[in-house]
């Protein structure tokens, strides 16, 4: 297993409390070029869930057949489009800004590191935490990521590693969609950050039990609601800096519909889903982070069953093996009420009603 550089980066300044954890009310920033005020109009009043559906990603039906095959998609439409080509712009001045602002910043390389199916974790080197309380709020991982360090400075934290953040990852494109205007989880992290220059094109595609290990991440940008507005980038040692492990779930599981909520079709496929989860575990414990932003690992575009998956994550978690690693567990997840989902029956609510308080 590869060694990471050391660490040697700023984190913003206070602006948020753990454990409220809402975005930041009043940002830095200056304006980005490719938005004007009416992009910026129309990004706010279009704004969509990251765990939306992807429409770059083939997808299978609960027979396991290719869904569009049977139910071809709808044709895009004028806003969706309009949406996509500001997005494939934001894609292409973040990777135009990236190689400037990170010769800035030494100490934020664009290292990213290929680990295939890391070792169960022994006890030695457990820090011993007791009794972490798992907590899940809505809001981007990043968001997330960037309070609770915030926070951490307040209420103090025995890590000295950078907050350790969830890519939900495309297992054949570095970076899935985010080139094309997509957004879903990872593309939302590439247009904000330096993820995509770490996710390197040799690692791909991925295997079931592989993980790329990003140990230091700029975020410079806004989230999506707030049109991607830039940071103060001509201040780069007060850019957040995260560390980021990208894992891909399994894609478009065959699904046991006679049940309420829908179950996995076959044992293996959920057994499968919980290798991964404790693939990313063992990254973050392996690399000595304390503090991780996890979130609804597969149950946006790759369509697996987020009652099963809340309750494989919390399986995981009271596993042995995992007990006493860490002394902040968050769980960041987009509220998708917005776009149909029943409130009781969103990725937030069920992940809240299964996760939320949970003692690892």
């Amino acid at each position: 297993m590869e060694s990471p550089p050391s660490d040697g980066f700023k984190q913003l300044s206070i602006s948020s409390f753990y454990p409220v954890l809402t975005p930041r009310n009043k940002p830095t920033h200056s304006q980005s070029p490719v938005h004007g005020e009416e992009e910026q109009n129309f990004l706010q009043q279009n704004a969509i869930s990251q765990i939306s559906r992807s429409t770059d990603l083939p997808h299978t039906d609960s027979k396991g057949e290719l869904a569009q095959a049977r139910d071809p998609r709808p044709q895009r439409s004028p806003a969706e489009m309009n949406r996509r080509m500001i997005l494939s712009q934001v894609a292409k001045e973040t990777k135009s800004l990236l190689p400037g602002l990170l010769d800035s910043m030494p100490h934020a390389p664009k290292d990213g590191y290929l680990i295939s199916n890391p070792s169960t974790l022994g006890s030695t080197f457990c820090p011993r935490f007791n009794n972490t309380t798992v907590k899940v709020v809505n809001g981007d991982s990043f968001d997330v990521a960037i309070n609770l360090a915030n926070s951490s400075l307040i209420y103090g934290t025995r890590d000295a590693k950078p907050v350790c953040v969830l890519n939900m990852a495309n297992q054949w494109r570095a970076g899935g969609g985010w080139l094309n205007g997509a957004i879903a989880q990872e593309e939302e992290l590439c247009y904000r950050s330096s993820l995509s220059f770490t996710l390197k094109l040799r690692y791909y595609p991925l295997g079931d039990f592989d993980a790329v290990y990003s140990p230091t991440v700029v975020v410079f940008r806004d989230n999506f609601q707030r049109g991607h507005r830039l940071m103060d980038i001509k201040k780069p040692d007060y850019l957040p800096v995260v560390s980021v492990v990208s894992v891909a779930a399994l894609q478009g599981p065959e699904l046991d519909l006679s049940f309420t909520p829908p179950r996995y079709k076959h044992n293996t496929d959920r057994d499968f889903m919980k290798s991964k989860m404790r693939v990313i575990l063992r990254v973050a414990a392996y690399k000595k982070h304390r503090r991780l932003v996890l979130g609804a690992f597969g149950c946006g575009a790759f369509f697996n069953p987020k009652h099963e998956v809340a309750d494989c994550w919390a399986e995981v978690l009271k596993e042995k093996e995992f007990k006493g690693w860490w002394e902040h567990i968050v769980f960041a997840v987009i509220d998708d009420s917005a776009r149909g989902a029943a409130a009781e029956n969103g990725n937030l609510s069920v992940f809240q009603n299964k996760l939320d308080g949970l003692q690892v």
